[in-house]
């Protein structure tokens, strides 16, 4: 089971940080897409545009097990509990150190 992601960063530096499935995220969080944890279902993903190491905001979410939307590649995204569960998310909190992090290792995934 995926329990966290290690990215290198500046150089030889390493920062560990804990990742957590995007259907536990709430309102306004942001995180960084760091995993998708099913290669069968990470074509539909890809091509509503979630893809590792793209930034993702949390736009609304249904009550019980609804669906959530999210902001990602500069669209609006609603997607099934189901398929958000299967997203691990670096999370990013606004003016910390892990906003920085996170956005470094969104550019070496993408890179």
């Amino acid at each position: 089971m995926f329990e966290g992601y290690v990215y290198k960063v500046r150089g030889s530096k390493f920062a560990a940080m804990k990742a957590k499935r995007l259907s536990e995220m709430k309102p306004q969080e942001r995180g960084v897409i760091g995993h998708i944890e099913c290669p069968e279902a990470a074509m539909a993903l890809v091509e509503m545009g979630c893809c590792p190491g793209e930034e993702v905001t949390v736009a609304h979410v249904a009550p019980g097990n609804g669906p959530m939307a999210i902001f990602s590649g500069g669209r609006k995204v609603a997607l099934r509990r189901e398929a958000a569960r299967l997203l691990w998310m670096l999370p990013m909190v606004a003016g910390s150190v892990n906003e920085g992090i996170a956005q470094e290792a969104s550019q070496l995934i993408a890179g």
